[in-house]
């Protein structure tokens, strides 16, 4: 008897112990966790530990001997009513919580170690209706209501950008903003979604731009592979700066300042795939400091250095089969530093870096970089503005940088055919009332906005004042995301890696202070005439057509020339697809200038200034307030500079112009005088 009782004692502590097990034990668990976009300030989590998933659990029997038995065995992927497709890293939550996994086939291979992956679904330990895609293959998983789900992973396709220029590009602050207001309003993106890394300019970067609690040495040739983990997903190192998932909501993310969050969270919107941003802008960088010298350790070398470490993990990955890689390009946002700078220096040197980039990160056929062998697609530039002073008009000038910008961005010759206009959303923000409009009409409403930008700041009010976007130098957090946001979307949309929306295009002709229209502006000009053509939305810029009207002209990168000693007037008409702008230029020697105007008992008396390129003169009257000219004489330059007009009406007001003419029939501008008939 006492043996008895001794026996259903131990079966009652196997029960026990067999159903605490089959509750906890059997569930997989990652390495990782999302902290929920509702709470204003992601926790951190604590990485847990993996377990074994054991393949079977003993239950009791109801004998006095009891034997162990199976649960039932779960169908095959097949055979299972309910399919989901995932990409490698994703993360997906079921309706209830997960009671078993059964990896059915794996096709992908560990980083490190070469062998097959052990799993392709893992169970997170902090939410059990989360699972995780950390293999590549074919797994089945039931819910505790016994729901069966076949789950295939598929290889994630994933985009490598680059990010370089000066200080606005690496994510510095505003001198009057506190690091808080970076930190709360940087966005937050869905981990397994978005990778990043960053190789601070400077010392004391890593704290005020990266975000990191532990120091970092400035980004360098030699030093450029620390920045980088051997896996994307590995996040374990005690270093901040050798993680991926700092743009994300994980726990230990810290958040980034910069563009880079806001491009990678509508990056991955747009093309429905993942993203890795690799930022290796320098502060205060000149574009001679972006040059390929060889030997040195300069921007340039470092940007390729840290990317190329970049290259070697993905690389890894891909032949591991976790990733396809999609696109590789760079944006550019420099200038400032440069804006005393002639344009066609900085178009000469933007040239080189921007050919040695494509030839440094092409990839190659070694080992190392095998799947990662793809060219440069684009180049992507944010337009600077002059460093003049951001609150006024003056820092839209068309300074030498901005001109060869502007050119190579609307250009569609074969040099340039891969340089793109990426955002011009800057010269929008030039006083409160357009920063004020400019929000309203995106968003509308506070909670809009809000949701549209998830940080951790509970909540966003619409930006109404200059200050709250670009009061110094340096941009805001909340401009960085606008202006990260545009430029992905104008990139898409120009290469189409995504569907363009529907827009109304419009141009804009602007002269040397970069902001007036002057396409209808007829104006006497000097030769070589500064002008940048402004096509909106951004990304129809490479859609731009110039026809030439007369022989004469010419619009020569920035510059419009035309020949004064044989024309008057020469118009250029500039189009995109069936919206057209006309441009009218004067030459100096157009003009037939009015030196007397006035009445008197016989009428009015008009003479005029006749150049030595005039043949003949025109004159044309109308009264004033009237929009038509009645063609009332034509007088031969060297018969006569004069003309009394006897049929004007009495007491009224006239308007009379003098329209000077070459021999080939060339009008030039009409010059207007205003005269006042007797009674």
């Amino acid at each position: 008897m006492r043996f008895i009782k001794k026996y259903f004692c131990l079966a009652a502590i196997c029960f026990a112990l067999g159903f605490a097990g089959y509750s906890f034990n059997s569930l997989s668990v990652s390495a990782e966790d999302d902290a929920a976009f509702s709470t204003p300030e992601p926790s951190a989590t604590a990485a847990p530990s993996e377990t074994a998933q054991p393949s079977e659990t003993l239950q009791p029997s109801e004998t006095e001997e009891p034997e162990p038995t199976k649960l039932p065995p779960l169908v095959s992927y097949e055979k299972t009513k309910k399919k989901l497709q995932l990409k490698y890293d994703d993360r997906y939550t079921f309706s209830k919580e997960v009671r078993r996994v059964e990896t059915e086939s794996v096709t992908s291979t560990k980083v490190k170690t070469g062998k097959k992956d052990t799993k392709v679904i893992s169970v997170a330990n902090s939410n059990k209706k989360k699972v995780f895609a950390v293999g590549c293959g074919k797994a089945v998983v039931e819910l505790v209501d016994g729901t069966t789900y076949g789950i295939n992973v598929k290889p994630a396709k994933i985009s490598l950008l680059l990010l370089v220029g000066q200080s606005n590009m690496e994510g510095s602050h505003s001198d009057d903003k506190s690091k808080a207001e970076y930190t709360n309003n940087t966005i937050l993106n869905y981990a397994g979604k978005v990778y990043s890394t960053y190789g601070p300019s400077c010392r004391s970067h890593y704290a005020n731009v990266g975000n990191w609690s532990t120091a970092s040495s400035p980004l360098s040739v030699k030093n450029a592979s620390k920045f980088v983990p051997d896996t994307l997903t590995d996040n374990s190192s005690q270093n901040q700066w050798c993680r991926t998932n700092n743009l994300t909501a994980t726990g230990t993310a810290s958040g980034k300042s910069g563009i880079d969050s806001a491009l990678a969270d509508q990056w991955v919107k747009k093309l429905k795939e993942k993203v890795w941003v690799v930022n290796a802008a320098h502060g205060g960088s000149s574009i001679t400091t972006w040059l390929p010298k060889k030997g040195a350790d300069n921007n340039f070398w470092q940007a390729v250095a840290l990317y190329k470490a970049c290259e070697r993990t993905l690389n890894k990955e891909i032949k591991a089969g976790h990733y396809t890689l999609s696109h590789k390009g760079y944006f550019w946002l420099q200038g400032e530093q440069d804006f005393k700078m002639n344009a066609g220096d900085y178009l000469n040197y933007f040239m080189k870096m921007h050919r040695a980039f494509k030839t440094q990160l092409r990839g190659s056929k070694a080992a190392s970089y095998k799947y990662v062998h793809k060219s440069l697609e684009f180049a992507g530039i944010l337009m600077v503005r002059s460093h003049r002073k951001p609150t006024s008009l003056a820092d839209l000038e068309l300074t030498g940088p901005r001109k060869a910008q502007y050119y190579m961005c609307n250009s569609s010759k074969n040099a340039y055919k891969d340089i793109f206009l990426a955002s011009q959303l800057s010269e929008v923000w030039l006083k409160n009332s357009s920063v004020k409009s400019y929000f309203k009409n995106k968003y509308g409403t506070d909670a809009k906005y809000t949701q549209q930008n998830k940080t951790r700041k509970g909540s966003l009010k619409l930006p109404t004042s200059l200050s709250q976007i670009h009061s110094t130098i340096h941009y805001t957090q909340l401009a960085y995301n606008e202006l990260g946001r545009d430029a992905a979307n104008n990139i898409c949309y120009a290469l189409g890696y995504a569907s363009r929306p529907s827009a109304t295009t419009k141009i804009k002709v602007v002269g040397k202070d970069g902001y007036k229209d002057i396409s209808s502006i007829n104006r006497t000009a000097v030769k070589n005439m500064n002008v940048v053509v402004k096509v909106f939305p951004a990304w129809k810029s490479k859609k731009l057509a110039i026809q030439r009207k007369h022989e004469v002209i010419s619009y020569d990168k920035w510059k419009v020339k035309f020949k004064e000693n044989k024309v008057f007037n020469a118009k250029l008409l500039f189009s995109v697809g069936k919206t057209k702008k006309k441009f009218t230029v004067y030459s100096k020697n157009s003009t037939a200038p009015i030196k007397e105007l006035y009445a008197d008992e016989d009428g009015v008396k008009i003479s005029w200034k006749a150049n030595s390129y005039t043949s003949y003169c025109n004159v044309y009257r109308r009264e004033k307030g009237t929009k038509k000219w009645s063609y009332i004489a034509r007088l031969d330059k060297k018969t006569a500079r004069s003309y009394n007009d006897i049929f004007a009406e009495s007491g009224k007001t006239y308007e009379y112009a003098v329209t000077a003419y070459d021999a080939d029939g060339n009008g030039g501008e009409k010059v207007i005088g205003e005269v006042t008939t007797l009674l």
